[in-house]
This record gives structure tokens, C-alpha cells and sequence, in this order.
């Protein structure tokens, strides 16, 4: 599913000028160009091109190509056409994209609309979930599009916990490997990895200069891993989906993991501290509650909710 901001234009523009600027071929109709007609001679941009070619019905120096554009940018650039399986516009990776975003609102978040899903957002205690994805027991979630692109980020979950990021770090890059990420918190390394290696075509590097976006929209713009996994969903048993949570299970999961947060820090946590016992009554943890732990608090409260993978491990 290309994105429906996504245009094409057929673009003419001169050889012979030192400076070549694209013109679309629609903002020419009814003017008087004179590029594709006998009139050419007249023009005084190429005045030595006319003894080689005499008379032509067109000017050779007349470029024409076909090229695409944003049409949600405010000031559109036009870039040479391409079938690119990379482009982000040509596929449904445009779900990810700021502009695409920017425009098409709450509406433009969901699934890809090739394949039938759940396009609900469910509250979880506090905690929004898309329906659509899959999770991970270390809170990462994959999103895997009708085209064989997917995306791994971290869920809401992580960031209402943490509240703000220091430094974010990429682990893994390129190639086919298990997608890793340190999120550096109150002075504090936390390691997340995905279980299952996976093909890396691109990292969101923008994040390590707009942190924010990790808290304000986790499933969105705060992505952080893009890979080609070809249509792995459609295959039964597929090793990619191994682990992983979804529909009622993913949310029935959540709300374990929000109440065993709690209580791991009622319990293991709270009774330690030089304040006392901390939300005696067993209420939920508040947004940013580590703010509120020292550094050996955080450490103890992450090995207990962010396991790494077994396969991601170093032997010791």
C-alpha cells in the first residue's frame, strides 16, 4: 500500500542553462514554451547549438523525466521516479513517516489495510496498545506490513516508566542481525534486544536528536528498527513470531507486567528505601517512577522487567 500523499509529475528542463530547475509539464499548458516546438531557435539560453542542429521540431537540449514528490510537504522536491523497494513512500511504510503522519492525523495510524486486523488502540491500566502488533516479553513490538516490512520499536510501557531518555545508543545497524538498543536513563544502561535476527535496512537515527519522540509516540514516529522479512506472517509457524504476544493475550499480558511492576517494587523495592514503604495502599506506579529509586533500585527493577533474550546473552 503506497502512500496516498505520494505523486508523480512529468518534469521538463534545460540542458544548456547553467543552473537546471524542473518544470512540471501541467504548469505549462497554455503558456507560450517554446522547448518542444520549432520555436526553440529562438531562445537565447543555447544561441551556439544552432548551426549543429539546423532546424529540429524540438530542442535538443529539452530534458524530460518522470519524478515523484511529497504532496504533504509544504514546499514539495521532486526526486527522480524509482521502484525502489526502499522508498518509503511506494510502500506502507509511510505509516511511519512524519509527514504522513502530520496530515493524515489519528486516522493514519493503524495496520496496513491489505490484511484484516484489529485497528483499535486499547487502554491497558494506563497503557495504550495497538491491536494490530505483536509483543515481545521484553516490551519491544513488531509491526509487520502487507509488503513484508516491518518495524520494531518499544511500547508505551517502557516510556511511562521511565519518563525521560538521557541517550539512546544503536547496537545493531545493518544486516541480518538481532535488532539491539540502549536506552541510557537516570544515568542507567538499559539493554533491549529482539529475539529473532532479523534483515535491518535502516535505523531511526533522527530519534537521538528528538528523544522526546520515544515518549510522545512510541508507535509511531518513535520507531526504531525497519527490516525486509518478506510475507513472513503469511507462513504457519513462522521462527519470527516465536514468543512473541497479540490480541487478548498481549493485553492480558500488559496487565500482568503493569501489577508485577507494582509489586516488585512494593515488595522488593520499597521496604529498602530510606523514605519507607512507598504506596502502601499497592497502587499502580506513577509516570517516571524511577526518579524516585537510586541507581541500584533501577538496576534491580530493569533485570526484572526487561530480561534480554536467552540467544542474546554472552555466555559467561
Amino acid at each position: 500500500m503506497r502512500c496516498p500523499f505520494l505523486r508523480e509529475e512529468q518534469v521538463k528542463s534545460c540542458r544548456a542553462v547553467p543552473f537546471r530547475k524542473p518544470l512540471a509539464r501541467t504548469a505549462l499548458k497554455g503558456t507560450d514554451e517554446r522547448c518542444s516546438s520549432p520555436e526553440h531557435v529562438r531562445c537565447p539560453a543555447a544561441p551556439p547549438s544552432r548551426e549543429a542542429h539546423p532546424a529540429p521540431s524540438r530542442c535538443p537540449f529539452l530534458l524530460e523525466s518522470l519524478v515523484q514528490f511529497c504532496a504533504a510537504s509544504p514546499l514539495p522536491q521532486y526526486v527522480p521516479w524509482s521502484e525502489s523497494p526502499d522508498l518509503r513512500c511506494g510502500h506502507d511504510g509511510h505509516r511511519f513517516c512524519e509527514l504522513y503522519l502530520a496530515v493524515a492525523g489519528v486516522g493514519g495510524r493503524g495496520p496496513a489495510c491489505a490484511r484484516p486486523s484489529d485497528d483499535r488502540i486499547v487502554d491497558v491500566d494506563g497503557v495504550p496498545m495497538p491491536a494490530w502488533l505483536f509483543y515481545a516479553p521484553n516490551h519491544l513490538w513488531l509491526d509487520v506490513g502487507d509488503d513484508g516490512l516491518a518495524h520494531v520499536g518499544i511500547d508505551a510501557f517502557v516510556t511511562r516508566l521511565v519518563g525521560s531518555i538521557d541517550r539512546l545508543t544503536f547496537l545493531t545497524l545493518k544486516g541480518t542481525v538481532r535488532p539491539a538498543v540502549v536506552l541510557t536513563v537516570h544515568g542507567v544502561d538499559l539493554t533491549l534486544a529482539f529475539a529473532t535476527p532479523l534483515p535491518l535496512i535502516a535505523v531511526n537515527t533522527r530519534l537521538r536528536a528528538n528523544l522526546d519522540r520515544l515518549a510522545s509516540d512510541p508507535y509511531g514516529l518513535g520507531w526504531l528498527f525497519e527490516a525486509r522479512v518478506g510475507d513472513a506472517r503469511a507462513a504457519e509457524g513462522d521462527p519470527l513470531f516465536t514468543g512473541l504476544l497479540e490480541g487478548d493475550a498481549s493485553r492480558a499480558w500488559m496487565a500482568r507486567e503493569i501489577g508485577g511492576a507494582a509489586r516488585f517494587v512494593h515488595e522488593q523495592i520499597a521496604p529498602r528505601s530510606p523514605l519507607g514503604t512507598l504506596l502502601a495502599d499497592g497502587g499502580a506506579l506513577a509516570p517516571g517512577a524511577l526518579r524516585h529509586l537510586d541507581r541500584d533500585q533501577v538496576l534491580c527493577l530493569f533485570a526484572h522487567l526487561f530480561p534480554l533474550p536467552l540467544a542474546a546473552r554472552r555466555p559467561s
